[in-house]
């Protein structure tokens, strides 16, 4: 098996999701973390094995023993999908190539496998410990990502900018929730909705700053100019 090989970025979308926050961050450890426990017991390597948390911290107490590995493999299963996303969401590639010699015309051909998607069929005739190995390292490069940025988000916690961000971004985010944003159609409206909450918040910024250095406010004008550009 070659070493990872980068896929093409997809094209980037309008907007782009924003890092996850603190508490976001540890769900995500704890989710990769977890992938990670359950494929060591799945794999029994007796040399990664002693990594991993107890069995019974995966495994309920009420499966019966011959039904173990059926359960990690279902664990496994439903896992992958949300997985893959974090691990691509760090720009971590888990896409790979597999050499292997066709029996017929003993020319090599190469397969594309994801380490994440495919781990259930990755190849393990010729070494199986590399391939666990493949997955492994795919799985803390993440880890190393998301542990960097737990320590950013933490800190942003305290930090006013960050929240002005939270708040910029805040009509985008009621529009994707709303499923207004993945379309082109909607890409001018979006755009200009986001124009016109742009516009009215920094008229109040703008006002809450008069204030606070004293200065006299002409209200009237103030709410006839906010109505006008809502109304724009």
């Amino acid at each position: 098996m070659n070493a990872n090989q980068p896929i093409p970025a997809p094209e980037r979308p309008l907007f782009m999701p924003p890092a996850p926050g603190y508490f976001a961050t540890k769900r995500i450890l704890k989710r990769i973390h977890r992938f990670q426990d359950l494929i060591r017991h799945r794999e029994r390597w007796a040399a990664d094995l002693e990594f991993a948390c107890p069995l019974e911290d995966l495994v309920p107490a009420n499966v019966p023993e011959i039904q173990r590995v059926q359960y990690l493999d279902g664990e496994i299963l439903r896992m992958m999908q949300g997985v893959h996303r974090a691990v691509n969401f760090a720009g971590v590639p888990t896409g790979v190539y597999y050499e292997r010699r066709n029996p017929v015309d003993q020319e090599n051909e190469r397969e594309h496998y994801d380490l994440i998607l495919d781990y259930q069929r990755l190849p393990r005739q010729d070494d199986a410990y590399k391939s666990f190995q493949a997955v492994m390292g795919v799985l803390e490069q993440a880890i190393g990502v998301y542990d960097v940025r737990l320590n950013q988000a933490k800190r942003e916690i305290f930090n006013p900018v960050a929240w002005a961000a939270h708040l910029i971004r805040l009509p985008i985010t009621v529009m994707e929730r709303a499923g207004l944003v993945g379309h082109e159609k909607t890409v001018e409206m979006v755009l200009g909705g986001y124009a016109k909450f742009m516009r009215v918040a920094m008229s109040v910024i703008l006002i809450l700053i008069a204030l606070l250095l004293g200065v006299k406010i002409p209200w009237k004008e103030i709410v006839a100019r906010l109505l006008d550009l809502i109304a724009k």
